[in-house]
């Protein structure tokens, strides 16, 4: 097959074929890149000449070859009837040749004759239709052979014959004396064989895949091989052999395989030595490649390390200094043998390293390298792991550092570099930190490591359930410690809100202002604030000035390690002084934040808080969404003893759903003993009496709410807004019959601290209710719902809603009966309540008039039921809008569609029709 756009050449070689039998002999010479179809032009050709009655005789000089005496005249002659006086004297040279140097020098004679008898027998050959010699890669022709050739090459100037030669583009790789000749040749000629085009790629391209397909990928496969014929023919070869199923690539973008890497090496190895070196470096420094420091990284002079440039760029591999493609890189890095890929990466290290290259440029060569780093290399690894942790790369960091691990000499270097090393796991995945725990807590007790990590550590092996090894490492931290102060009163604020139950392990503050350190780390000031803010919410309710605070400190925190805490403890402040609205919008933008940024312990501390927003809102299917989501970033046995928090709303969460058996199967996993005297302990009991009194284990989850009361009382921690036991106690005496445990638990839990419009007092009064006098039950209700209704829980809102729809039907309201029903019935699908839902179903179908009838068929979707429920509730159309996650546009569409189904004008005629359509489908 032709060569796209070699067709002139080959017309040229034609003609000058033609004049050749005419007696005006021809030398040719063909050159060009490794690939550049070289070869395939002169076998296209000599087929030809054959085919038009030329004797063609063909050779391809190897560079094994080279000392192979008359190995190309060999090759030459394989298919000619020589005299048998040549044949001996080529017998007598070849043994002449290969008996060593002194012998050679006694064969020049013989050597001079083989060459005339030969050149007399080819133009003997060549008769009338004239004689074609071609001799591919004629660089690599042994000495003896290219003896003769230099006999022949005169006699070409009346003879019948025309000789073709072919060589890479470098003048280096032509032999200077035949050079010399060819250059006095008269009829000499020199064809160049450029790179295809891009019309000329699609058009080799087209001949495989069909014109549809070349035209989409012809681009593509130019810009990759830079027209390379051998690069196009074996990316063609990779798109036939890929798998059937596709590599899940763009099918507009080149798939690269096993033909194109070997294409790519085949045109690397088939250059000179100075060609395979100088890819190799390339490949190696990558976009730090230039000339200068290719030379220098190689220690070769600046020639030849610019010829193979060019080589490599004529061979469509490379644009300048660096590789047309990853692809070929990747293979030319592959096919370097390790012992020189390991000397070329420290070299390139050090010798970017002197010139001043940022950090992350050098740590890149000598992470690829990966053995234990000279000692200049430490600081180079460890500020390149800083400064990859800061722009989000976690991986690269880490490998930074433990590669720094492995040069450390010294006892504090270790210790130091450990614990940097702790703090990226940390945000990877914490239970892979653990074990280096234990080590680091030695080397902080032996003074080895600096004080000021006393709190981080402290808080690691409290998080995984190590209180003793915590309890102990803590008390070293002595009033003579530097920033001792700072430290002690940051992990007193931290513990007070988490592990109340470890604060007798900390020495009292001393009060005097001399105790304070000056040089405390400005670090820890964010932290101390958020903990204090946290603190003083969990103990005595927020208000609007600790939640200004806390909203002052989310804006003032970049999300990063050192502020991660302060951020979470921030969030929860605003969470538990019910500042929901507020906690949502801030907890939404760190979310997605720590997302982009693929933390995962980041994204599970703030889909557990966002969860239990989530919950605090009524919002079930959320809430365990974003639970699971949460357990999903870390294990359980990552979360550690923290795990309470996303577990116990994952629970809540299916337990209000009616999954009882999905919270069941949670709560089967083991939890770490230490949970206990944790907050998250508390969060825990919590969760599980609320479980235990949906499937009717009355006492058990009684004993769970009364053990967390007396934890919380014990900690200082009996806050309503943290968790409301007392009406879970009440809850569960309700149940038993105990009418004056409950009205007891509920006026205690309404004399607590907190908001008067929280979403627990509402809850608080619901209870009241149930064991009021029945003409102040329903007043009770109706204030509980309406203070549920300011704190944004749907969920309590629907049960305060149920109880009120009761209660009115017992004193003989049956119409505001039936719409508080309605309503309640509504929210419970709004909020995914589906065992309250079941519930109030049963109750409507009950209490429907004698004789209703069920229509055939609703005539609202979905999504004209959740607006019309959310609009009869009073809600506005830009609140409806902000609930739903759409546009206010959406919901006057919605809207107008539901006045045109039930026939109303009016919001006001919309209550009635709605709540007649409700129990008619309920």
């Amino acid at each position: 097959m032709i060569l796209i756009e070699r067709e002139k050449e080959l017309s040229a070689l034609h003609d000058l074929l033609s004049e050749s039998r005419c007696g005006k002999g021809q030398v040719v010479l063909v050159h060009g890149a490794a690939g550049n179809g070289k070869s395939e032009l002169l076998y296209a050709f000599a087929e030809e000449a054959s085919t038009a009655g030329s004797l063609v005789l063909g050779a391809v000089g190897r560079e094994a070859e080279r000392d192979v005496p008359l190995g190309l005249v060999r090759q030459l002659t394989r298919d000619l009837l020589l005299p048998e006086p040549l044949r001996t004297r080529m017998a007598q040279l070849e043994s002449s040749l290969a008996a060593g140097p002194a012998a050679r020098q006694e064969s020049l004679a013989l050597q001079a004759r083989v060459a005339h008898d030969l050149c007399r027998t080819l133009l003997l050959a060549a008769g009338a239709g004239g004689l074609l010699i071609s001799i591919d890669d004629i660089q690599h022709a042994d000495s003896a052979s290219l003896g003769c050739l230099l006999h022949l090459v005169p006699y070409t100037r009346s003879a019948p014959v025309m000789v073709v030669f072919s060589r890479p583009d470098s003048a280096r790789h032509c032999p200077p004396q035949l050079s010399a000749e060819l250059l006095r040749h008269p009829r000499y000629r020199r064809f160049r064989l450029a790179p295809l085009s891009p019309r000329g790629t699609t058009a080799l391209a087209r001949q495989a895949l069909g014109a549809e397909e070349a035209q989409i990928l012809g681009p593509a496969y130019h810009s990759a091989s830079g027209g390379n014929p051998l690069l196009i023919r074996a990316l063609l070869g990779d798109r036939r052999d890929r798998p059937v199923d596709g590599d899940g690539t763009d099918p507009a973008v080149p798939f690269m395989g096993e033909h194109f890497g070997q294409a790519v090496l085949a045109c690397v190895h088939r250059g000179e030595r100075e060609v395979l070196g100088v890819a190799r470096a390339m490949a190696v420094l990558d976009d730090c490649a230039s000339a200068d420091r290719i030379s220098r990284l190689l220690r070769m002079s600046a020639t030849p390390v610019t010829d193979a440039l060019r080589h490599l760029e004529a061979a469509g591999l490379a644009e300048g200094h660096r590789f047309r493609h990853p692809a070929a890189r990747s293979a030319v890095l592959e096919d370097t043998p390790l012992d020189v890929l390991r000397k070329l990466r420290l070299g390139a290290a050090e010798l970017l390293h002197h010139e001043g290259a940022p950090a992350p440029t050098v740590a890149r060569h000598l992470v690829a390298e990966g053995h234990p780093p000279q000692r200049w290399a430490i600081a180079v690894l460890t500020d390149a792991s800083e400064h990859a942790r800061r722009c989000g790369d976690l991986a690269f960091a880490l490998q930074c550092l433990e590669l720094a691990l492995t040069g450390c000499e010294s006892v504090r270097e270790q210790a130091l570099v450990t614990m940097m090393i702790i703090r990226l796991e940390w945000q990877l995945n914490p239970s892979t930190a653990a074990p280096r725990l234990a080590y680091l807590a030695d080397a902080l007790l032996a003074g080895t490591l600096p004080a000021q990590f006393a709190v981080p550590l402290f808080r690691a092996l409290l998080w995984h359930g190590r209180p003793d090894e915590a309890a102990a490492m803590i008390r070293a931290l002595g009033p003579d410690t530097p920033g001792s102060h700072g430290l002690l009163s940051e992990a007193r604020e931290w513990l007070g809100n988490r592990y109340p139950a470890m604060l007798t392990i900390l020495a009292p503050v001393p009060d005097d202002s001399d105790a304070r350190d000056i040089r405390e780390p400005a670090g820890n000031k964010s932290t101390l604030l958020a903990e204090s803010i946290l603190g003083s919410t969990l103990r005595r309710g927020g208000d609007e000035s600790s939640a200004w605070s806390a909203e002052q400190l989310l804006r003032s925190c970049h999300l990063d390690d050192a502020h991660m805490c302060a951020l979470e403890s921030a969030l929860l402040a605003l969470v538990y002084a019910d500042r929901l609205d507020r906690a949502s919008v801030w907890s939404d933008k760190l979310l997605q934040e720590a997302t982009a940024r693929q933390v995962p312990t980041w994204q599970a501390k703030l889909s557990a808080i966002r969860a239990e927003l989530a919950l605090r809102q009524g919002n079930l299917n959320e809430a365990y969404a974003l639970a699971h989501s949460a357990l999903t970033h870390l294990s359980p046995r990552s979360w550690g003893v923290a795990v309470g928090a996303p577990l116990s709303t994952l629970v809540l969460a299916a337990t209000a759903m009616g999954a009882d058996d999905i919270a069941e199967e949670h709560l089967r996993h083991s939890v770490p003993d230490a949970i206990f005297q944790s907050r998250y302990g508390l969060q825990y009991l919590y969760a599980r009496g609320h479980h235990h009194l949906a499937a009717n284990r009355v006492h058990m989850a009684l004993d769970d709410f009364l053990r967390c009361g007396d934890k919380a009382r014990a900690w200082d921690m009996d806050l309503p807004a943290l968790l409301p036991w007392r009406s879970g106690a009440a809850a569960a005496h309700l149940r038993l019959g105990q009418r004056d445990q409950v009205r007891r638990l509920a006026d205690a839990e309404l004399a607590r601290p907190g908001s008067a419009k929280s979403r627990n007092r509402g809850v608080a009064m619901c209870l009241l209710a149930e064991v009021a006098e029945p003409h102040r039950r329903t007043s009770l209700l109706l204030e509980a719902a309406g203070i549920l209704r300011l704190a944004g829980d749907r969920l309590e809102l629907a049960r305060a809603l149920a109880a009120l729809s009761s209660a009115q039907r017992a004193t003989g309201e049956a119409e505001q009966a039936r719409r508080a029903l309605y309503q309640a019935l509504q929210l419970a699908d709004l909020c995914g309540a589906q065992r309250l839902q079941r519930s109030l179903l049963h109750r409507s179908s009950e209490e429907a008039p004698v004789g209703q009838t069920v229509p055939p068929k609703d005539p609202l979707t979905a999504a004209e039921r959740r607006v019309a429920s959310l609009a009869t509730l009073g809600n506005s159309n830009r609140e409806i809008a902000d609930q739903l996650c759409v546009t206010v546009s959406t919901v006057e569409q919605h809207l107008t569609r539901v006045y045109r189904k039930l026939n109303v004008t009016s919001r006001a005629d919309l209550l009635s029709e709605f709540q007649q359509l409700a129990v008619g489908y309920s």
